[in-house]
């Protein structure tokens, strides 16, 4: 037991003698240890950082010397995100830079609440876009960053006929069933053109919606009006027995389209107007209807190996 403590004791006070020996600045020259004195080290921060207090006050005025560059928007989206995200899919020509419209941000204060005043107003660039009727922008334009995406809400559908006085006047003047229907019935939002496929069979199974409006003005859908090109297919979901037999005809009038002789829906035209006094004027005057001798004008008789021949069989030797 004593041996043991003798053996701490003398481990203690050699612990000791190293202790003060490296706590004193040797005198002499130490084989392998340099005597240059210790000078501070520089402390930086890393790249861009604000140098340490040491810099005085000098360095520190340094740093507010030059103006700091606008934000631009993809440094806005860094809090900004879902913002930015609309701009960029939906924005329109207000995917400009944030600050030409947020003078003022990261300002609010709950207390003041001075939210309104801090929020950009469109009439910085928007002069009565629509007129002094409609002042306030955010009614129709609920959300400023997809400007182009106007909700169908009861203030903008009830303002239709305020911008739209054509398609209103169509509506009231040529009356049909979509003059019983609100204008949301078919513009489900603002500046939607639906396809009429969407409440009407086409007249054929190949028929595309974009000829539907080639014959039915939207807003006045009963005014039917053709062109040249109107697809005489088209006619037949309506006129079947006119057009079987206008389709297989022999006759001149199975290369006409349909529109070029009934150039408005429902109209008979007179054969005159191709047909220029095609018969002397004595045979006219006994036959004043064409048709008491042509029968049908889908299907007129031709003349075939001295023999006059319709559809129904032969009806008498051919004159010459």
């Amino acid at each position: 037991m004593k041996s043991t403590c003798y053996k701490v004791v003398i481990f203690s006070v050699v612990a000791l003698a190293f202790g003060l020996w490296g706590c004193v600045q040797p005198k002499g020259q130490v084989k392998g240890v340099s005597q240059k004195p210790v000078q501070a080290v520089k402390q930086e921060g890393p790249k861009g950082a604000a140098p340490s207090v040491q810099a005085g006050a000098a360095g520190e005025s340094a740093l507010y010397m030059k103006e700091p560059p606008a934000l631009t928007p993809v440094q806005c989206a860094q809090c900004h995100r879902d913002i930015y995200m609309k701009l960029k899919e939906k924005g329109g020509k207000h995917r400009i830079f944030c600050t030409r419209c947020h003078t003022k941000f990261h300002s609010y204060n709950p207390v003041q609440g001075n939210w309104q005043e801090l929020m950009p107003k469109c009439s910085a660039c928007h002069k009565e876009p629509h007129g002094p009727k409609f002042p306030d922008c955010l009614k129709c334009h609920q959300e400023p960053h997809t400007p182009r995406v106007v909700p169908n809400s009861d203030y903008l559908v009830s303002s239709c006929n305020s911008c739209h006085t054509d398609e209103d006047a169509q509506l009231r003047q040529f009356k049909s069933a979509h003059t019983e229907q609100g204008c949301d019935a078919c513009h489900t939002r603002h500046g939607l053109i639906p396809s009429c496929l969407n409440c009407h069979e086409p007249h054929t199974p190949d028929q595309q919606a974009s000829t539907c409006t080639s014959c039915h003005p939207a807003h006045k859908p009963l005014k039917i009006h053709f062109t040249k090109d109107t697809d005489s297919k088209t006619c037949s979901s309506c006129h079947e027995g006119e057009y079987a037999k206008w389709s297989q005809t022999p006759s001149k009038h199975g290369k006409v389209n349909c529109s070029l002789c009934h150039k408005e829906h429902g109209w008979i035209p007179d054969c005159k107007m191709c047909h220029q006094q095609p018969h002397p004027p004595n045979l006219l005057a006994r036959f004043p209807k064409c048709l008491d001798c042509h029968l049908d004008v889908h299907d007129l008789p031709i003349k075939k190996q001295g023999w006059l021949h319709d559809r129904t069989g032969i009806v008498q030797p051919g004159a010459s």
